[in-house]
């Protein structure tokens, strides 16, 4: 797991390894060089490939920027650095690379006026080392002119650190911030870098270890992680070479009404492409004829409906009864409003003897009642998307940590595991510990993808998942798998069955 910090907390960690020693804060400034060399090496692969010009500031980040000058000097590079202040006012180990890029013969040039950069524009690479991760407000006088030459340039940028400008709490970046292609940020992501709109300067973002101690790490980081794909693949349960359907895993859905059988259909068929044994789909009986002809391998479970074609209060002994054969329970995909099926749901999660997965018109279920959802003994995991988490406890707050601690709070304060959906997608569990999940893309906004994260993530819990685990993975398939189908078809163009038929690859990405 990755820890993604505050601004703060990368501080003080950065504070405490290197302990007041100059020489410790050089040896990771050395550590930060290597990373942007290596990145600035694929952006230009030779030295061949054209020049590459580095803006340093004042601060560290001057520093790393001009230790990665330094690297790729020695490897035969062109490189012109300019900086932002005198020599003479760098400090520190900033200092130490000054001179260690200055030792090397390496080009600089003090900058009085932006136009002294004119030649950037021929390069094929500008390194952004201008601000740090510090700053608050928008950038101004020359740092902000340099800024906007950065950007005017159409060149490649590599930032370090952070792009320029970007606020690395709130993921707001000020009047003037840095487009990056690509931001190699140190020791550890900065909550602003995943959230919009400051995440679409950052552009890919690239971790560099710097190697602080563990003991550090854990004393003074966030309770706030980045599963690695190894992490995934760890919760990914084991399949069983001599095991039937029965033994990988079983899925009741309470999905779909009268004019919402596809929600029904993509939740149950992402639910058997997840890799679960058996899913048995209970709908209102009026809507099976429907969901015979779409479905094949899904076992439909007739059950008592309302006038309006959703699933009935009735219905409850029967799905009772089936949930003694089940690993997992879902419930909400396309069950409409009514304040019968809304009955049905709430006795269902009370007494439920099986984890269960509470999504779309099951979460609707609970508005203005969220109270009710104490009212349990099985593990629950909510998957609300912002309407939805609005009519359920009201605004979230605004601000990338506001929205994380508010999470967190309502899962400890009602022992379940919260997958809030988005871009970051968030998990958080009672313990206090919540997870990241910064991929998909815009095709993803599209009706009936939830639905496919419904299936996915109950699925995994049948399988032998936790909650949280499931949330965690089933977040992570779930927007691979939309990455894949944009790349076949665009995000224009895409549709939820799209995200469902590229379960697979998102899958066999995990597993190797």
């Amino acid at each position: 797991m990755i820890p993604v910090l505050t601004v703060a907390q990368m501080r003080k960690i950065d504070e405490m390894a290197i302990g007041g020693n100059s020489a410790a804060g050089y040896s990771y400034m050395m550590e930060a060089g290597v990373g942007l060399f290596d990145a600035a090496r694929q952006l230009v692969p030779t030295p061949r490939s054209g020049d590459i010009v580095i803006i340093c500031g004042k601060g560290n980040n001057g520093g790393d920027g001009f230790t990665a000058g330094r690297l790729l000097l020695e490897a035969g590079y062109k490189v012109m650095c300019y900086g932002l202040c005198q020599p003479d006012d760098l400090q520190g180990e900033a200092k130490l690379a000054y001179d260690s890029y200055i030792g090397r013969e390496g080009n600089f040039l003090v900058l009085d006026d932006v136009a002294d950069l004119g030649t950037m524009r021929k390069s094929s690479l500008i390194v952004d080392a201008v601000l740090g991760t510090g700053i608050k407000g928008d950038p101004r006088g020359l740092s902000a002119e340099v800024i906007d030459a950065i950007n005017a340039s159409n060149v490649p940028v590599l930032a370090v650190d952070t792009p320029s400008g970007l606020d690395n709490d709130r993921g707001v970046p000020g009047k003037s911030c840095v487009k990056a292609a690509v931001t190699v940020t140190m020791g550890f992501p900065k909550i602003g870098c995943y959230f919009f709109p400051g995440r679409l300067h950052v552009g890919t973002l690239r971790v560099k270890d710097l190697g602080y101690p563990e003991r550090i790490v854990e004393k003074y980081g966030s309770n706030i992680f980045l599963p690695t794909t190894q992490d995934l693949r760890k919760m990914l349960p084991a399949r069983k070479p001599a095991g039937s359907k029965f033994d990988h895993g079983a899925v009741l859905m309470v999905a779909g009404s009268a004019g919402m059988t596809g929600s029904a259909a993509l939740a149950s068929v992402s639910g058997l492409c997840s890799g679960c044994g058996l899913v048995y789909l209970a709908s209102p009986e009026s809507v099976v004829p429907v969901l015979a002809a779409k479905l094949t391998e899904v076992v439909l479970v007739p059950i008592d409906g309302t006038a309006a074609g959703a699933p009935a209060l009735s219905a409850s002994e029967k799905l009772l009864e089936k949930m003694k054969t089940v690993q997992a329970l879902c419930i909400g995909p396309g069950i409409s409003h009514g304040d019968e099926t809304a009955r049905l749901v709430s006795l269902l999660v009370s007494k439920s003897t099986v984890p269960l997965v509470l999504d779309a018109d099951g979460i609707n279920a609970f508005k203005g009642k969220s109270e009710q959802l104490k009212n349990r003994t099985a593990p629950l995991l909510i998957t609300p998307h912002a309407g939805e988490w609005a009519r359920l406890f009201g605004p979230m707050p605004a601000s990338p940590a506001g929205t994380i601690d508010e999470l967190k709070k309502r899962a400890q304060d009602f022992s379940m595991t919260i997958l809030y959906k988005g871009n970051p997608t968030i998990i958080a569990d009672p313990s206090g510990t919540a997870y990241l999940s910064p991929y998909g893309n815009s095709g993803m906004a599209t009706a009936g993808c939830g639905d496919v994260l419904s299936g996915i993530v109950s699925s995994l819990v049948a399988q032998g998942c936790t909650v949280t685990e499931a949330a965690a993975l089933g977040a992570y398939i779930h927007a691979k798998a939309g990455d894949e189908a944009a790349k076949e078809l665009g995000e224009y163009s895409m549709m939820a069955g799209d995200v469902r038929r590229n379960i697979h690859k998102a899958m066999r990405g995990i597993t190797g």
